[in-house]
């Protein structure tokens, strides 16, 4: 029993630490370029270096950490031509699932997407904002029937939540994206996948370019 328990604690440590480290980062409480020590954080956490390096790897995937050989850890930069990148990789995906879901989605779906919608008009801060925001997609493009595809698309969606934090304090662009939510909810309505592609892909060009403006001034 103890040795089962102790398992269970050692592989929930990493997850426990990458959550920990992904709501720094978002935060800006770990800022771009800072170096992440694996010996503070196996500290703090009363583990060893092992469980640190596992959850930095799976920062790196999402696109959070850059690790260097003999060098270390460090937050990822915010990169104009990797937002771009992630960006059409979204469009690619996303286009196509919204293209296989429209006619497979159901009244919960699409239930489910409003009631998204209206959690992002509650929001109070950019973390439910951004919850409410991946809730929205994934309701809509989880009918489609292709789980490696959703999780392709979840993947990405990890790797660009720091860029989208950076476009949502932009003064309109909430109100705008919400309305983008709606015309898409309303052509899953009306049964068109084609509108629905299309206006996913807008959506998407639309945050890119309000980020692209961002990071050109910054």
């Amino acid at each position: 029993m103890r040795t089962a328990l102790s398992s269970r604690l050692a592989r929930s440590a990493p997850v426990a630490i990458a959550e920990g480290l992904r709501a720094a980062i978002l935060s800006g409480a770990l800022a771009d370029g800072t170096q992440i020590r694996q010996e503070h954080i196996a500290a703090e956490y009363g583990v060893s270096h092992i469980p640190v390096r596992e959850a930095l790897r799976r920062l790196e995937a999402e696109g959070l950490v850059t690790i260097h050989a003999n060098r270390g850890a460090f937050v990822s930069r915010l990169d104009a031509a990797d937002a771009r990148d992630i960006g059409d990789m979204r469009a690619a995906l996303e286009t196509l699932a919204a293209r296989l879901s429209v006619p497979r989605a159901g009244p919960a779906d699409l239930a489910a997407a409003a009631a998204a919608i209206a959690a992002g008009d509650a929001s109070a801060d950019l973390v439910q904002w951004s919850e409410a925001n991946w809730a929205f997609h994934r309701a809509l493009y989880a009918p489609c029937g292709r789980p490696r595809l959703v999780a392709a698309i979840e993947l990405l969606w990890r790797n660009v939540d720091r860029y989208l934090r950076v476009v949502w304090q932009a003064a309109d662009y909430q109100d705008r994206s919400q309305h983008e939510h709606r015309a898409i909810l309303a052509a899953y309505h009306a049964q068109d996948a084609d509108r629905a592609a299309a206006l996913v892909a807008a959506h998407i060009d639309d945050a890119m370019r309000v980020l692209a403006e961002f990071l050109a001034q910054a």
